[in-house]
């Protein structure tokens, strides 16, 4: 009973091993790719989050300059887009299909009863069997 109880207890501690392990290099993975992807990287993903880290000697200014300012919207005529004219009508160039009526039913002739000859007895179909 000794025996199975310490390995019992050996196999829980190599199991809280490996999964703080396995969290461990998730952890450093996660942050070895936000450091290499361009544009994503742990010192501007830190200076974000928190407003108060910015420093307050910034002038409005500075912080104007570096950030480029978008262009106004550009309008319907400035895209090339034009008004049409008049509202859009049904192409009167193209023939629609006229309704088809319904098929009538035709009548079925009634079948007359035949006897069928006895099948001769076979061994059987077996699938896959040889």
């Amino acid at each position: 009973m000794l025996l199975r109880d310490a390995a019992l207890a050996r196999v829980r501690l190599t199991r809280r091993w490996m999964i703080a392990a396995a969290a461990a290099l998730t952890a450093g993975f996660a942050a070895l790719v936000s450091a290499v992807a361009p544009g994503r990287t742990l010192s501007a993903s830190s200076s974000s989050k928190s407003p108060s880290a910015r420093p307050l000697s910034a002038t409005p200014s500075t912080t104007a300059s570096a950030i480029p300012a978008m262009p106004a919207p550009a309008g319907a005529g400035d895209l090339g887009l034009q008004s049409p004219g008049q509202a859009p009508s049904p192409d009167q160039s193209q023939p629609q299909p006229a309704p088809q009526p319904a098929p009538q039913p035709q009548p079925q002739p009634q079948p007359q009863p035949q006897s069928l000859p006895p099948a001769p007895p076979s061994g059987g179909v077996v699938s896959g069997g040889s």
